[in-house]
């Protein structure tokens, strides 16, 4: 797996949490899930990238027709290690979306999900980002967040478009979280930077350092009630190893 060479600024601990205090009412009110169950078991993911996919659909308690097996798509070479697309058809650009199962609107957009093939030396590294785009499309759907739509003009098998803004993705990572998805986080991101540790290269996943996410784990379920046997149950050993350690 090639290291990813952005650079991720630290985040001061009061920022994340500033984050989380805004998000957590929100989403425990739309999500009312706590104690031990908060959190998905990296064991409930098993078999195909696409049964990943019908399993986050089913926690997030979206329907499968909202992002359908045959648009989660796999190629090389991709600029980053996943995307969530939205196109709206030809024609239909100037249209209200019909309200959805949420009751949210402008939603007539055709999701798509592109992952890079580079990720699949980790399967935890695979799940971390599957984590980060299906809160997205979450966050999507229950109106927290605008996605503007890919251009139907672009080439390739996943056009670049304009990402979202650094402030953006870092509350997604903490959503993703606080949705019941930091054991796949933290498993995924340790696992990322896990061959390169001591080695003085960066091997990044995600929008925060392995620290700030530790933080954020940590914060979330001491809000959600689980239990610390629960929170440490399904990191693999990396990521246990990085939980004992203090945000400074």
């Amino acid at each position: 797996m090639e290291p990813a060479q952005r650079i991720v600024p630290e985040y001061d601990p009061n920022e994340l949490d500033a984050v989380i205090g805004e998000l957590f009412p929100v989403i425990r009110e739309e999500r009312p899930r706590r104690g031990d169950d908060f959190l998905l078991d990296p064991a409930a993911l098993v078999g195909s990238t696409r049964h990943y996919c019908a399993e986050y659909l089913r926690w997030l308690g979206l329907d499968e027709e909202v992002l359908p097996p045959e648009r989660v798509l796999i190629h090389a070479g991709l600029p980053e290690p996943g995307r969530l697309e939205r196109r709206t058809p030809q024609g239909q650009e100037g249209l209200k979306g019909q309200q959805g199962q949420q009751g949210q609107q402008g939603q007539q957009g055709r999701f798509s999900l592109y992952i890079d093939n580079g990720l699949y030396h980790s399967l935890a590294a695979v799940k971390a980002v599957l984590a980060h785009e299906f809160t997205h499309l979450y966050l999507v759907r229950r109106g927290h967040q605008t996605l503007r739509d890919a251009g139907t003009a672009a080439t390739g098998p996943a056009p670049v478009v304009s990402r979202l803004s650094d402030a953006e993705e870092i509350r997604t990572e903490v959503a993703s979280v606080l949705l019941g998805f930091g054991r796949l986080v933290l498993n995924g991101v340790c696992d990322y930077a896990r061959p390169y540790a001591g080695t003085g290269i960066t091997g990044q996943l995600g929008y925060l350092p392995v620290p700030g996410f530790v933080h954020v784990y940590r914060r979330v379920n001491e809000l959600a009630g689980v239990r610390p046997a629960a929170a440490a149950h399904g990191l693999t050993d990396f990521a246990q190893q990085a939980h004992t350690q203090p945000y400074n």
